[in-house]
């Protein structure tokens, strides 16, 4: 197995009346809820994706729902970091 580090670029809340400061749990309640649409980029080290394909937006939800990212956040935008496993 593999493990591939990511990049996630979201946008919190309207892009005009975004936050800038979340509890984590508030930050966790959202991200269970993100859009595919939410997604600004992703980023590994090789490739790079603006529109995210459904296989990889459904990696990305998962290891949300486990908790398994780290994040900053600032002037509405979100920077998530996760480790993913990639089986051969």
């Amino acid at each position: 197995m593999k493990k591939l580090r990511f990049n996630v670029e979201v946008i919190i809340g309207d892009r005009y009346e975004s936050t800038d400061s979340l509890t984590k749990n508030e930050v966790n309640d959202w991200l269970l809820n993100i859009q595919k649409q939410d997604i600004l980029k992703v980023e590994t080290e090789n490739d790079y994706w603006e529109d995210v394909p459904e296989d990889l937006f459904k990696l990305l939800k998962t290891n949300i729902e486990d908790k398994n990212y780290e994040y900053t956040m600032a002037k509405g935008h979100l920077w998530l970091e996760m480790e993913i496993l990639l089986e051969p």
